[in-house]
């Protein structure tokens, strides 16, 4: 259902609206007040699935966004499943060339310096393939957190940042930041690239 505010069709109305049909499954294009948060919300705890975005800066900073929006909390973890942030990255062209990073760089962009020894990194060329940008396409980088029993505790408990990522990357999790360093190891992007498109994030730090 297209949204037209200027028509009186909000996202709260449209989803209302959907709800009276009895669907399984919902997608809600974008959640951003209050009363569509408390609907979509109401729809996961009464049985129905219901996928949607919001806009955060990562997949922790999703729960804040909705307890901003009036969300209890203990509600949003009773009905939460899962949280997937997901960025892209320009992919290199194939005219892509080595390029030396200093100690320094590899340091400040959070990579082990005694594992990066000997290893090759690549810098955007430009030729007429991807008409002098040095680049082709795009690629996702993906953080995905499972919300199971024990993080819905951690989170009802309100317990540090730094103990939520902890266990999330206990279990598998690779955050945003990790999954750009990836794309850069393995020669897909460029160092300055993974540090234009995410930020350095303490894992273990308060």
């Amino acid at each position: 259902i297209p949204v037209n505010e200027k028509k009186g069709l909000t996202f709260a109305k449209g989803l209302r609206s959907i709800l009276r049909h009895d669907p399984d499954k919902i997608l809600v294009g974008e959640i951003r007040d209050s009363e569509t948060a408390q609907i979509a919300l109401q729809s996961a705890l009464t049985g129905h699935l219901v996928f949607t975005t919001v806009h955060a800066n990562s997949s922790f900073e999703v729960i804040n966004r909705f307890i901003h929006m009036g969300v209890e909390p203990y509600n949003l973890m009773a009905a939460l499943n899962c949280i997937v942030a997901q960025r892209l990255v320009r992919t290199l062209c194939h005219c892509k060339r080595e390029v030396e990073h200093s100690e320094q760089e590899l340091a400040e962009s959070g990579l082990d310096i005694a594992s990066c020894k000997g290893h090759v990194f690549y810098e955007a060329r430009g030729c007429e393939h991807c008409k002098g940008t040095g680049f082709l396409g795009r690629q996702a980088i993906i953080e995905l957190i499972e919300i199971d029993d024990e993080m819905r505790e951690l989170f009802i408990r309100q317990e540090p940042l730094s103990t939520l990522k902890r266990k999330a990357s206990e279990r598998g999790t690779v955050f945003l930041r990790e999954a750009a360093l990836e794309k850069v190891l393995d020669g897909t992007t460029t160092l300055r690239e993974a540090n234009r498109v995410t930020f350095i994030e303490p894992l273990h730090g308060a």
